[in-house]
């Protein structure tokens, strides 16, 4: 059992090489899986072409429609901060990329929605405080479709490592229980 997510090789940790296309995809790959920030359309190409390979897929998230087909098509084993992106907010409600019925579908498929502990941190003012608002409501969400919800570094380098306790703290502070966030930092 791996402890985080990362993009480059460490002890104890998956090692996930971000791609955008097809070509990007090495034979000679020393990685575990493959981060995919990309359309629907090449992530199904890139998705096809590793068929028979043991490898780890993660999907970057964006629009509710995206993060829904995602789900429900692709064979992914993450959906990666599925908040991201800008999207219109309600008054009552945060459009935070998920909704009962996408995570409903995850938790049946055993998908783990995933918190980029990296790229929270390095929001600022504002733009952090409504991030940190629609994590809460997924985490929310999470809990009524027991569905897996985790936090990963996604380091690019040593300096950017964060430990298990700074992982737990914030999934703590952001309203996940202590069974969640036992289980959300275990990959």
């Amino acid at each position: 059992m791996a402890n985080d997510i990362n993009f480059f090789k460490t002890k104890d940790s998956i090692f996930l090489k971000k791609i955008s296309s097809k070509k990007e995809i090495n034979q000679k790959d020393d990685s575990d899986g493959y981060l995919i920030d990309s359309s629907e359309k090449e992530a199904r190409r890139i998705i096809d072409s590793l068929k028979g390979k043991k490898k780890i897929i993660a999907f970057s998230g964006g629009e509710d429609a995206l993060n829904r087909r995602a789900i429900e098509t692709l064979k992914i084993n993450y959906l990666v901060s599925p908040e991201k992106g800008q999207k219109k907010d309600t008054l009552k409600q945060r459009d935070s990329g998920l909704n009962h019925v996408v995570a409903r579908e995850a938790s049946k498929k055993k998908i783990s929605i995933v918190i980029d502990f990296n790229e929270i941190s390095k929001l600022k003012g504002k733009e952090k405080a409504i991030r940190l608002e629609k994590l809460i409501q997924n985490i929310k969400i999470c809990k009524k479709a027991k569905c897996q919800i985790k936090i990963a570094s996604f380091a690019g380098n040593k300096e950017e490592l964060v430990d298990e306790l700074s992982r737990k703290s914030l999934g703590t502070s952001l309203g996940m229980s202590s069974e969640q966030t036992r289980d959300g930092i275990e990959f």
